[in-house]
């Protein structure tokens, strides 16, 4: 199926049939160290909020936990910007072998620290093997002192974030009710089951009016993951669409902290403790062991621009 008959799917409207969820199952793992639980928040398209969501779960998580929030938008990195904070080091040092990721730790709160990405680093969006394996190595040096570690992906289906998020524990795949953010999340969830057959990602709605379109927004994602991947992901929640995601960036805080009192707030609270149950089901892997081990094994080193 090509990207427009999957529009033309997703245009269609569809009765809504609730699947059974598939519920994650612990990992058999005779190692038993202790690693963060890692959560990947991903879209197949950019601009459907997946920075806002990132930056207040990545929060509301930090409250029961230590929490590394980490930037894998590695060519536009703007996690940052939400946790006003201006870094001096990024996650581009570590992939040329310059600082190890403990230098380039940003604290941004109580319990909620950033790795940082490049912002207008162009090579930084298509790393060699060796450049992921560097900051794989510097996750995985880290994640054993979190308790969450929250993935704020690049959009599209691109490998290096492909590998993100098949690394991750959890992911969530943040849509919206427009038919071109259904048709991209929908690239990316088959790309994702190319590179991992055994995930069964969540689907979150984000900008829904209300609680009906999210739900016939989700079932026509679904219907035509059913029907073209015999697959597809669960869904999680929905949060509305309000004018605190704005303000939110304006003030350069997570809308959790800059809007608490907004229904958008109360909703990823809701959904924070949803996700935060799911993390506790699964054995964490550990997303920069898991990293290092698919990554392949790198050729040479790109000389410095």
């Amino acid at each position: 199926m090509n990207w427009d008959q999957a529009r033309k799917w997703f245009s269609l409207r569809r009765p809504q049939q609730e699947a059974p969820p598939r519920a994650f199952r612990p990992r058999g793992d005779a190692l038993h160290i202790v690693r963060a639980s890692s959560l990947c928040i991903a879209s197949g398209k950019g601009g459907t909020g997946k920075s806002i969501v990132s930056s207040a779960l990545a929060t509301l998580l930090a409250r029961s936990g230590r929490t590394l929030l980490v930037d894998a938008d590695m060519g536009v990195g703007n996690a940052h910007i939400l946790q006003n904070r201006l870094p001096e080091h990024s996650l581009v040092e570590v992939a040329e072998g310059r600082r190890c990721a403990r230098d380039v730790l940003v604290s941004c709160r109580p319990q909620l620290d950033l790795l940082a990405a490049g912002s207008g680093v162009s090579h930084m969006a298509e790393l060699t093997p060796l450049e992921l394996q560097l900051i794989a190595g510097g996750i995985e040096e880290l994640e054993g002192e979190y308790r969450h570690l929250v993935v704020d992906s690049a959009a599209g289906i691109s490998p290096q974030t492909v590998s993100f998020a098949a690394a991750s524990d959890v992911v969530l795949i943040l849509t919206t009710p427009d038919i071109t953010a259904l048709t991209d999340a929908y690239a990316f969830f088959k790309v994702l089951l190319q590179r991992r057959g055994d995930c069964t990602p969540l689907m979150l709605v984000n900008r829904a009016t209300d609680a009906a379109e999210a739900q016939a927004t989700a079932e026509r994602f679904r219907s035509v993951a059913r029907r073209f991947l015999q697959r597809e992901p669960r869904l999680i929640g929905w949060l509305p669409d309000d004018r605190a995601a704005v303000q939110s960036i304006a003030r350069r805080e997570p809308v959790v902290v800059a809007c608490p009192e907004s229904e958008l707030s109360k909703s990823l609270v809701r959904l924070s403790v949803a996700l935060e149950q799911e993390l506790a089901r699964t054995h964490p892997r550990g997303l920069g062991r898991t990293l290092l081990r698919t990554v392949p094994a790198p050729a040479s080193k790109r000389a410095p621009a």
